[in-house]
């Protein structure tokens, strides 16, 4: 899986937030639990509380009530006063609503049955209010022995759950994170990894530019981020760079390729005219001698044909491809008396080829015809143009001395086969012949699709 580097530079923070928001989550879930539990402790406690405060201010009234019914008009007032503050303090609990839910039916009826006499105590008489409270009493403290043995089991319950809860969030939140060291580190040295590879190509690739080894230059892929921009500009610039050094090798074959010819035509073409030129010069030339002379003067004229040949076939231009390669082959099949010479030649080849390209191609093959002819020792050679598609599959095969002899990809003349398939983006190669012995020299150019 390839990523973007933007998307590698955030995947590892990006996954430890995540991480820590779901334990942070669960913190959360558990400080819920604790809050619950810690709600039902104080539910408890609360209603004990409020059990004990009316047993207290029950006692104490029926205290003021026994003073009130000694009588003496000495304290009358105080005394009465004492009665309503504690007979409110026992109607405002009793008559809550949230204590009233919590008791028992029986003793909350009870409580209804009395709820006039608590609303009003200054207009109730306090004997009755002190009797109502008399048998109220057991059953209250009765009560408040329930409330304190549910709250000592709750409060038992609870402690014994904020352990548990306290045990696994600590275990949860150091598992995770460990965790999220773990992946952070993980996917940071695999970020690091990814990155490393694909300096470490964009430097071979670099190396290949630099020994210019345009075979060891893979084509880059599609472009996601911007290492891939630059790993894509810099092979755009090393195929540049590499189209222009063919250019100059190319070129530099010219000149080779001119300064032969000038000493072809110096040692031969320009000999055989001074040497006519002198016979003429004599002014005694019988008509066996002229006739020599003429035979003469037209192994000339085949000479500059040649010579004109090898600088522009014309016939590549005016009837194609095929016409220039078996022109040249006849020609060595008449002068260098090489017969045993098969050509094969896809007429849906001439239409899918630019003139330059039949000329970087025409070049190629008669060079690599030329050290066939040349180096190979062989008796039988074929050459063979075949369209698989849209890829173009040439091949000159020999049955010589085979391929260490033969052909030495450094030379001159494998050099400027080199240059001209990189110039065509061709792929070329070496390899066995099919024959018993051999060489088979193979050129593969994808090329457009030919018409029908």
């Amino acid at each position: 899986m390839k990523l973007a580097f933007k998307h590698q530079f955030i995947l590892a923070p990006l996954v430890v937030v995540v991480l820590l928001v779901c334990l942070v989550g669960y913190a959360l879930f558990e400080l819920a639990n604790i809050s619950r539990k810690n709600e039902v402790t104080r539910y408890w406690e609360l209603l004990t509380d409020d059990v004990q405060s009316v047993i207290v201010a029950a006692n104490r009234l029926n205290n003021v009530i026994g003073e009130m019914s000694k009588g003496g008009d000495a304290h009358q007032d105080e005394q009465f006063f004492s009665y309503l503050e504690q007979a409110r303090i026992v109607s405002g609990i009793l008559l809550e609503p949230f204590f009233l839910e919590q008791i028992p039916s029986e003793l909350r009826a009870n409580i209804k049955a009395r709820e006039k006499i608590l609303r009003a105590p200054e207009r109730s008489n306090p004997a009755e209010l002190g009797q109502f409270l008399s048998q109220l009493l057991p059953m209250l403290e009765y009560q408040s022995k329930i409330f304190a043995a549910q709250r000592r089991t709750d409060f038992i319950d609870s402690h014994r759950t904020l352990i548990e809860i306290n045990s696994r969030m600590s275990t949860s939140l150091i598992a995770g994170l460990l965790i999220c060291i773990f992946l952070a580190a993980t996917l940071a040295l695999w970020g690091l990894s990814i990155n490393r590879k694909r300096l470490k190509n964009m430097s071979e690739r670099a190396l290949a530019a630099c020994s210019f080894k345009a075979s060891e230059i893979p084509d880059p892929d599609k472009s996601r981020d911007e290492l891939d921009a630059l790993e894509q500009c810099l092979v755009n610039m090393t195929q540049r760079l590499l189209h222009v050094v063919s250019v100059e090798n190319v070129l530099h074959g010219v000149e080779n390729e001119r300064r032969r010819i000038a000493m072809d035509m110096h040692d031969g073409v320009l000999a055989d005219l001074t040497a006519i030129n002198r016979k003429l010069d004599a002014g005694t030339a019988t008509a066996e001698e002229i006739e020599s002379l003429r035979k003469d003067v037209n192994g000339v004229i085949n000479q500059l044909r040649e010579i004109i040949d090898d600088l522009h076939p014309q016939v590549l231009e005016t009837l194609g491809l095929e016409a220039a390669l078996n022109s040249f082959l006849n020609r060595h099949r008449i002068f260098e008396e090489f017969e045993n010479v098969h050509f094969d030649f896809d007429e849906k080849i001439e239409n899918t080829l630019t003139l330059e390209q039949k000329i970087n191609i025409f070049r190629i093959i008669t060079e690599a015809v030329n050290n066939v002819i040349k180096h190979a020792r062989c008796d039988r050679f074929e050459v063979s143009f075949r369209l698989v598609t849209t890829m173009l599959h040439i091949t000159v095969e020999d049955n010589g001395i085979g391929m260490s002899e033969q052909s030495n990809p450094a030379g001159h003349g494998s050099a400027n086969i080199l240059e001209r398939a990189r110039l065509l983006g061709a792929d070329v190669q070496w390899r066995t012949s099919r024959f018993a012995t051999g060489t088979c020299f193979e050129l593969k150019l994808l090329v457009a699709k030919a018409e029908s």
